[in-house]
């Protein structure tokens, strides 16, 4: 009889403290901070892959396609290269620096956080407070939140308080606790909407091998992985501007 309390007892003490944590994502600060303690200590350092890379013309029709290769070192650093790894021609992120090359010189240097890299892996390498500031530097109201569904699962979407695709917003799993979904406002006031999809696991951590870029409800592009790996360690002359044309990929 005493086991049958003690079992009743913990079962109300389990449902309190899961009520009490529900009640605790209030915001987007919660959000984000909720994030990292899930996979903090499981999500994977280094992250390559190689990408298909589709474009879309007028009425949604296949323009061209390339392959990407690319490799991350989180928190902060993202490396492109096109049609193959020793190419002259990519794109490096690198702690709020974007830079670009073409034929091996250096064409591109800007201040950008890139939000998908915040949002979609930095975010668990990194202080919830830095994520926090990033995002909130590109537009993000952390204050704003309500929950919905997309693809048939629960989600968080913070920066508004109800459906409304013309503010930045980003759309987090509630139990899986990563990114599907954002809008954003481009060029032009056009609607910017990214999806991650297909999530899988990967370690011990989760991966969508597919996004889809939108602009005003039409597709732009589409990104498909394959060759997916964690590698232990990444030649970090790969992340640097100065010899990322040179670095030898792995």
């Amino acid at each position: 009889m005493k086991f049958i309390y003690l079992v009743f007892a913990i079962s109300i003490i389990n449902a309190a403290l899961s009520e009490a944590q529900k009640k605790e994502i209030n915001d987007g600060y919660d959000v984000i901070t909720s994030m990292y303690e899930m996979h903090k200590d499981s999500w994977y350092k280094n992250f390559s892959f190689k990408q298909l890379t589709t474009f879309y013309g007028q009425n949604e029709e296949v323009a061209r396609t390339q392959i990407w290769y690319e490799v991350m070192s989180l928190p902060g650093k993202l490396a492109i290269k096109f049609d193959e790894k020793q190419s002259n021609n990519g794109i490096l992120f690198k702690e709020g620096t974007q830079y670009g090359f073409a034929n091996g010189q250096l064409i591109q240097q800007m201040e950008r956080t890139h939000d998908l890299l915040v949002l979609g892996f930095d975010v668990y390498h990194q202080n919830p407070e830095t994520t926090a500031k990033q995002l909130t530097g590109n537009n993000y109201d952390l204050t704003k939140m309500y929950k919905d569904e997309w693809q048939d699962r629960p989600v968080y979407v913070v920066g508004v308080e109800r459906p409304d695709t013309t503010l930045p917003q980003f759309w987090i799993d509630v139990e899986r606790m990563v990114f599907v979904r954002n809008f954003t406002v481009g060029r032009q006031n056009t609607i910017q909407e990214v999806q991650f999809n297909k999530y899988e696991k990967l370690g011990n951590a989760w991966v969508a091998p597919e996004v889809i870029f939108k602009a005003n409800g039409q597709i732009g592009l589409l990104e498909e992985y394959t060759e997916m790996k964690i590698p232990e360690t990444v030649n970090p002359e790969i992340f640097e501007p100065e010899t990322f044309v040179s670095a030898k990929w792995e």
